[in-house]
């Protein structure tokens, strides 16, 4: 054999060898992907869990798992780590909140209200604020009107106290009330003239005589003197508090609605409105009249704010349960050109002279 051909051999067995050794050596390395059905079970995702559900990432290599795989909570604020959004959960009511319609969701949101709970006219919202305005062609006008109501409470002596009027001067006023030409009001009557109605001549001094809180003197002291002049009162009870110690139980509000007062609704307990939430607003509101309603048999859908106190969300509630109107503690005659749910009323201080309610009646207009 020449030289020439021996370095030709010697050459390939040189290149063959080397070929053996590394097809040895790479045999002998770990694998680094699963290769049989059961190491890829073992190699299953993580499960992210996250505040809305579970989601599943696509498959990673095994050196970059810890030895042992559990699953990783993510905070639900990190969307990166999900490939989809998840749903958002449906907050729950916040007290002292008020109702919101949410197209979305189609539930009702509560959002905070403000911690101010002194009533704020301004917070009368454009769908609130509709004046008593009737419609064309009914008989009724839309001029103003406008007529006092007078505000009372309690019929008692306790000098000092401004809300609470002695049977004296309330038998005095009463009496100038009836020497003057006042005509006092049903509820139903003063209804009709605040909307027009003039299918009945109106009395030429009209005035709506309203006692608020249900205390047991307005049955024991103010019925006897109102009766005396034939005058009809409005009365607005919180059915809460009857049977107490104070205050007139369902026998004796019977009694005034024979004998010609109207009964309607001041809250269930006389609460602070504001300071509620929405839903036990609506039931300070909804079970008052539903109380007056199965223990009279009359309608009572006309409302007083106790404390005069209201927000946004007391005036949504009114309109949403189908109430009339509302009487507030605001100073002036009630007139068709204020809100339904915001009649003003004047109040009858219980330490002034008949000077000065004649005073109050002759420049409230």
């Amino acid at each position: 054999m020449s030289f020439r051909r021996k370095g030709i051999l010697s050459f390939a067995l040189f290149i063959g060898i080397c070929t053996i050794v590394l097809l040895l050596f790479v045999s002998c390395l770990p694998s680094t992907h699963y290769g049989t059905e059961e190491e890829a079970d073992a190699a299953a995702p993580y499960l992210i869990t996250a505040a809305g559900g579970q989601q599943e990432l696509p498959a990673v290599q095994v050196d970059e798992l810890p030895a042992e795989a559990e699953p990783v909570t993510v905070p639900a604020a990190v969307p990166s780590a999900l490939p989809e959004a998840l749903p958002e959960a449906v907050p729950d009511a916040v007290p002292g909140a008020e109702p919101e319609q949410d197209s979305n969701v189609g539930t009702t949101l509560f959002h905070p209200l403000s911690e101010d709970t002194k009533p704020v006219p301004s917070s009368v919202t454009t769908n609130t604020y509709v004046p008593i305005v009737p419609p064309k062609n009914t008989g009724k006008t839309s001029s103003k009107v406008s007529i006092p109501v007078l505000n009372y409470h309690s019929v008692a002596i306790d000098p000092g106290n401004i809300v609470v009027i002695s049977p004296d001067k309330l038998e005095a006023q009463m009496a100038y009330l009836h020497d003057h030409g006042y005509t006092p009001l049903s509820l139903d009557a003063f209804i009709r003239l605040l909307e027009g109605d003039t299918s009945e001549k109106a009395p030429e001094k009209p005035i709506l005589l309203t006692f608020d809180d249900g205390y047991l003197d307005n049955y024991e002291q103010a019925m006897p003197i109102l009766a005396k002049y034939g005058f009809p009162a409005t009365l607005f009870v919180s059915p809460g508090m009857t049977e107490q110690d104070g205050y007139l139980n369902w026998d004796q509000i019977k009694k005034m609605q024979a004998g010609g007062w109207d009964i309607q609704p001041h809250g269930m307990s006389h609460p602070h409105l504001p300071k509620l939430t929405a839903d036990e607003q609506a039931y300070e509101i909804v079970e008052a009249r539903k109380q007056i309603e199965e223990h009279l048999g009359t309608k009572a859908d006309i409302f007083c704010y106790p404390y005069g106190e209201r927000n946004k969300t007391t005036l949504k509630l009114l309109k949403q349960h189908g109430f009339r109107y509302a009487f507030t503690i605001d100073q002036g005659y009630a007139t068709n050109e204020q809100s339904p749910f915001l009649l003003k009323r004047l109040f009858v201080n219980g330490e002034e002279d008949l000077q000065a309610f004649e005073a109050q009646l002759l420049k409230r207009k």
